[in-house]
């Protein structure tokens, strides 16, 4: 149901709120880190990795100009979808709100919208990431991590690190774990040894993701506790990770520019909405209606900066 032009307006302060709230767990926009564009559809370079290390000769004569350097360049393109979710408030509530109910009311409305379009987000780019077809490289552990004597995930990390360095010449900077994976690498004999050392009790030895940056000369360690409802509406909540069965291992930059390689990235479209707040009024629905979206696309830019590890927790 529409609304006339009077009564729709953009709230900035519900806007600001919406910018700086950041929901728990959701970690998409450290794998995709997100990008501003000015067009809702364009192309994006791509660089070659054999000319970013070719050796050639830089030597100049005197009164001669520098030799030109020839690049390959290809491009990619993205498509800023709009993704928007909108909830209202009835005008029962709001007649009978106490004062400076309204705004807390608002705020929280904002907050649930941008959770579920955060979680929206996470649930695309998880099913980007976790499919071997999207990465330069996967493999299946020879065991599965929930074997805490046979299994070697450090070895398997450490194998998948020196594969994207080696195909790449980028070291993977980030590594990304399911919520299980996670639980079952932190007790690991062999990951409680080389970072504590080989002690006879376990008390106080914590496995934290500062002590695992530390442990493979990494910039960021993520762990994926995002999950989602799987059951239809009506029925019981059955509640699944987003991040599967496998271990994520990735070159992203920790500031992201479009000239700069990466694993993945987000093209967000600014110009139109950008987690702003509209409120609209609907009298034939007697109801308040909030509005929460952004354009934005997320892209696989560099296949060959991810190594996925496969079925960390279910290999035989």
């Amino acid at each position: 149901m529409g609304a006339t032009g009077k009564g729709v307006h953009l709230n900035q302060p519900l806007s600001n709120i919406a910018i700086a709230y950041r929901p728990e767990n959701m970690i998409a926009d450290q794998i995709c880190p997100i990008v501003p564009v000015d067009k809702q559809s364009d192309n994006y370079y791509i660089w070659q990795i054999a000319d970013a290390f070719r050796i050639t000769d830089d030597k100049r004569a005197p009164a001669t100009e520098a030799n030109v350097l020839d690049r390959n360049i290809s491009s990619g393109t993205y498509f800023a979808d709009n993704y928007a979710l909108k909830d209202r408030i009835p005008y029962e509530d709001i007649e009978n709100a106490d004062a400076g109910f309204m705004f807390t009311e608002r705020t929280s409305r904002v907050e649930f919208l941008k959770d579920r379009l955060m979680l929206n987000m996470e649930y695309r780019v998880a099913k980007q990431c976790t499919s071997g077809s999207n990465v330069g490289s996967y493999s299946a552990c020879a065991s599965a991590w929930t074997d805490y004597t046979n299994s070697d995930p450090i070895l398997d990390i450490e194998t998948a690190i020196a594969n994207v360095e080696d195909a790449t010449g980028t070291r993977p900077n980030s590594i990304l774990f399911g919520r299980n994976i996670w639980r079952h690498f932190r007790k690991h004999d062999d990951v409680l040894s080389r970072i504590f050392g080989y002690q006879t009790t376990n008390n106080g030895r914590v496995v934290t993701s500062e002590n695992v940056k530390a442990l493979f000369e990494l910039e960021r360690v993520l762990i994926g506790g995002a999950y989602q409802n799987t059951a239809g509406r009506g029925q019981t909540a059955s509640l699944s990770g987003l991040w599967a069965d496998h271990v994520l291992v990735y070159y992203a930059p920790m500031t992201p520019r479009k000239d700069k390689p990466s694993f993945m990235y987000g093209f967000r479209w600014n110009k139109i909405m950008n987690m702003q707040a509209f409120i609209y009024q609907l009298p034939k629905s007697h109801a308040e209606e909030v509005e929460l979206g952004y354009y934005q696309d997320e892209v696989i830019t560099a296949s060959a900066l991810g190594f996925l590890i496969l079925n960390c927790t279910s290999s035989t």
